[in-house]
């Protein structure tokens, strides 16, 4: 049975540890980070945001978790990030004399199921299966591409 945290109810504009379940982790694409004005109890702030390509709220980054994007993509641009999986977890940290629950980067790629050729089962990348789809309406490697617009 899922279970609503209160503060779901306040629909806050961002990714917190209450839009997800005990225990559960998310696997998300970075579409777009970027930094913007963000409204908090405070007043406003410059934060930089991530938004993802799922249907999940953007996620305020801070610095622990560009850090781990960036040592689990291998790179510290955030143009690299784009179209790269991360994987996201709550994680009890200590913050404000409190131990308080926090959405974390997970420190390694996340497994995902490959995404097989149609035609002859060949593992390919999600680019090219989305390439192919477009074009062929079939998820297809380079060389069953080839051979079916060779054979028109």
């Amino acid at each position: 049975m899922n279970k609503t945290h209160w503060k779901k109810l306040t629909n806050p504009n961002y990714l917190g540890s209450w839009c997800f379940q005990p225990g559960e982790e998310k696997v998300v694409t970075i579409r777009e980070v970027k930094q913007e004005i963000v409204q908090n109890q405070n007043g406003k702030e410059e934060c930089t945001v991530a938004y993802f390509a799922e249907d999940i709220k953007p996620m305020i980054l801070n610095k622990t978790n560009s850090e781990m994007i960036a040592r689990v993509l291998g790179t510290p641009y955030i143009e690299d990030w784009k179209n790269n999986k991360i994987l996201l977890r709550v994680k009890k940290i200590s913050a404000f004399g409190d131990m308080v629950d926090a959405v974390r980067v997970g420190n390694r790629r996340p497994v995902t199921d490959p995404i097989l050729c149609e035609k002859c089962g060949k593992p390919i990348d999600e680019r090219l299966a989305s390439a192919t789809m477009q074009k062929y309406k079939q998820k297809l490697c380079r060389d069953c591409a080839k051979e079916v617009t060779n054979n028109g």
